[in-house]
């Protein structure tokens, strides 16, 4: 949820407003960051071959793997472990909400399939812990009797919360994608209504010409 209530801010965007070009033939903080924007490493980060791969790893592979268990029984690797997923999250939105500026852009469908491609991921495995017959982390095994917490079934209840909250963030990028795309459409649009007042309208004439070429010669084809 946080990479999707972070990403609309445009924190790139603003980074690049607010640093000052450095002089000519220096490197400064902007100029780095307009490196690694346009690196190689950046456009393997923004492809869907990577992050949706990655994305997938973290959840089914980290959840099931010891070493999930060891990070989440000490404040230093469950802190690791948020700043991953954090991370995670951040690169597998960044494409898709698309509002800062990024290695390439594709298309408004494409993104929203990049979406939808994911969300079933999160939603099978959210039903997987909520269904599982056995702790994930055993470290949570044995909590203070004073909490009255069944370690099973509150392991049940945070994949039931894992599985019914994948709509909540799915909608709010939906809702931005769709703003960014109408936005898109006005300003493509207000181009062409510019382009047409300065061209005295070429095309549309020149459209108009091409069918009425084409009139004259459909007698003489029939």
């Amino acid at each position: 949820m946080s990479p999707v209530l972070l990403l609309p801010g445009a924190p790139v965007t603003l980074a690049l407003r607010a640093l000052t070009a450095a002089p000519r033939g220096r490197r400064g903080p902007r100029e780095v960051l307009l490196g690694v924007l346009h690196s190689r490493a950046a456009r393997v980060l923004a492809s869907p071959f990577f992050n949706l791969p990655l994305f997938l790893v973290s959840l089914y592979g980290l959840y099931y793997m010891p070493i999930f268990d060891a990070a989440m029984s000490n404040w230093a690797g469950h802190t690791l472990m948020l700043v991953h997923f954090l991370a995670v999250g951040l690169i597998f939105f960044w494409p898709i909400l698309g509002v800062d500026p990024g290695p390439h852009r594709v298309s408004h469908p494409i993104r929203l399939a990049e979406l939808f491609v994911g969300v079933p991921f999160h939603a099978v495995f959210g039903i997987a812990v909520m269904m599982s017959s056995t702790l994930i982390a055993g470290y949570f095994a044995h909590p203070p009797s004073a909490w009255g917490v069944s370690p099973l079934q509150d392991q049940s209840t945070g994949g039931g919360i894992a599985w019914a909250f994948t709509e909540v963030p799915t909608a709010l990028v939906l809702a931005v994608v769709f703003l960014d795309w109408w936005r898109s459409d006005q300003r493509l649009a207000r181009r062409t209504d510019r382009a047409a007042d300065r061209d005295d309208d070429a095309k549309l004439a020149e459209y108009n010409a091409h069918l009425q070429n084409l009139a004259r010669r459909s007698p003489r084809d029939r």
